[in-house]
């Protein structure tokens, strides 16, 4: 089993030992980039599979829509939150800056 994490300018580094954890940050995607896009590959990357190949898909936990929207045009900095679900074997953390975390919970 391995661990995945953000370290510097590498996007996930491997460590063996750990359950799979994904950081994708905010601020290392492209401007138009939906949050649920964003979501969709960091749950591939923990999975190690292409995001179109994702079973269970994100819709069947969220409605991708609303994710985008819930987070999205926001006035001001004073608005902070934070989304969590699971999809299959992983627990998802949607911050309110656009950070997505997923962290494996079952080790299958």
């Amino acid at each position: 089993m391995a661990e995945r994490t953000t370290n510097g300018d590498d996007r996930a580094t491997v460590r063996e030992g750990g359950p799979r954890v994904v950081h994708s940050q905010a601020a290392d995607r492209d401007e138009g980039t939906d949050l649920s896009i964003a979501v969709v590959e960091a749950i591939a990357e923990a999975k190690a599979v292409e995001p179109i190949e994702m079973e269970p898909t994100l819709y069947d936990a969220v409605d991708p829509d609303a994710l985008d929207r819930l987070f999205t045009d926001r006035e001001g900095d004073e608005f902070a939150g934070r989304v969590v679900f699971e999809l299959g074997a992983h627990e998802v953390t949607v911050q309110s800056n656009g950070d997505v975390l997923v962290r494996q919970t079952d080790p299958r």
